[in-house]
């Protein structure tokens, strides 16, 4: 039993040890993985030593860890509900595969987050590709849509979270981010314009470079961006994000901040904010730009100490994206094989017709 259950993780971080059992992922992408790990655990060391290894250690002992569960509930309320949305974007698209099937590459897929700018992630395509013989081309976009969308949610859930703070400037500055989010909306909805505004970023600089890819994207996305798929998912990302802020509120309550509606909305501007930041730096999990972001406006909006303020973001990473990095090992232990197309022949899904015709041709 104990063979049973070291020998995939020993062969994962030491494939020379059995020569024989070769999980399907490239030497490359284990290295980043393996980097990845490695860098994590130097940041949260200098980052404990930055704010005082003694505060730190207090901050920790004097957590109600009783709340932890509740943490972790909210953290796996987001997972579901962004399992939920990925089954019925692959539908959308015009790939038929089981709910059981979708969830567990959704969930072999949580283990790429830690690859830089999350790109690993593409091996969801792969591994449907391996199912159900759908070409990666027509579910690659699903990845990409999934990204953007979770993007402006994040950013609609930064902006209701300045509505907490006391600063009128701040509830001005939600009000335009708002309006400019419901104008991208709409503006994405008009075809015409949208292609139009598309043609001229060739001519802008720094977004010229992007302008090419961004078309693309917006033409084979297209059946995820018609309006209703678009709310839908728009909804179902503000909700699922929403939850992990609410998970950072009750992390600070922890740590010392004084509960109300403004520590939940705050907290919901911090945490997603933070994650939009760590997006962009583009390190594996967005490592070092969440933290630093979250320990800044922690002390600064809650007055916490460094030494708490860092505590509660290690917590709070630990329960968000470690949680979700050891459901994705996890998964990828269990059903590394989708990686290596073993089931793809015992698969009953297909593509139908309907998935082969050009994006722009399906009903919203």
């Amino acid at each position: 039993m104990a063979r049973l259950i070291l020998r995939p993780w020993a062969s994962w971080f030491l494939p020379s040890l059995y020569p024989g059992y070769n999980l399907p992922m490239s030497s490359d992408l284990r290295r980043k993985l393996v980097l990845s790990l490695g860098g994590a655990l130097l940041l949260y060391i200098a980052l404990t030593l930055w704010s005082d290894v003694n505060e730190v250690r207090d901050a920790v002992a004097a957590f109600p860890w009783q709340w932890l569960p509740l943490v972790i509930g909210l953290t796996l309320v987001n997972y579901g509900l962004r399992v939920l949305r990925w089954h019925w974007w692959l539908a959308r698209v015009g790939v038929t595969i089981s709910r059981w099937d979708s969830a567990r590459i959704f969930g072999v897929g949580m283990l790429m987050v830690m690859t830089p700018g999350k790109v690993g992630e593409l091996l969801k395509s792969y591994m449907i590709k391996n199912l159900t013989h759908v070409p990666m081309s027509a579910t690659a976009p699903v990845i990409v849509a999934e990204r953007i969308i979770d993007g402006i949610a994040m950013l609609l859930l930064a902006s209701v979270g300045l509505i907490a703070f006391p600063d009128p400037t701040a509830r001005v500055v939600a009000a335009i981010l708002l309006a400019g989010f419901v104008t991208g909306i709409v503006v994405i909805q008009i075809r015409p314009l949208a292609l139009k505004l598309l043609g001229l970023a060739h001519h802008v600089p720094i977004v010229s470079r992007f302008s090419d890819s961004l078309l693309r994207v917006y033409e084979s996305s297209y059946l995820i961006f018609r309006p209703k798929p678009l709310l839908w998912a728009l909804l179902i990302g503000a909700v699922s994000w929403g939850s992990e802020g609410l998970a950072y509120g009750v992390v600070l309550a922890g740590f010392g901040a004084p509960l109300g509606w403004e520590l939940f909305l705050t907290a919901i501007f911090i945490f997603n904010i933070s994650t939009v930041i760590g997006a962009v730096v583009a390190l594996p999990g967005g490592l070092g730009g969440f933290e630093g972001s979250a320990v800044f406006w922690a002390t600064r909006l809650f007055a916490l100490s460094r030494g708490a303020a860092t505590a509660a973001a290690l917590v709070v990473r630990f329960c968000t994206l470690w949680l979700g990095v050891a459901i994705g090992f996890a998964s990828f232990l269990l059903w590394h094989e989708l990686l290596a197309g073993a089931e793809a022949a015992q698969s009953k899904a297909v593509l139908p017709e309907t998935a082969a015709s050009s994006p722009a041709e399906g009903k919203s």
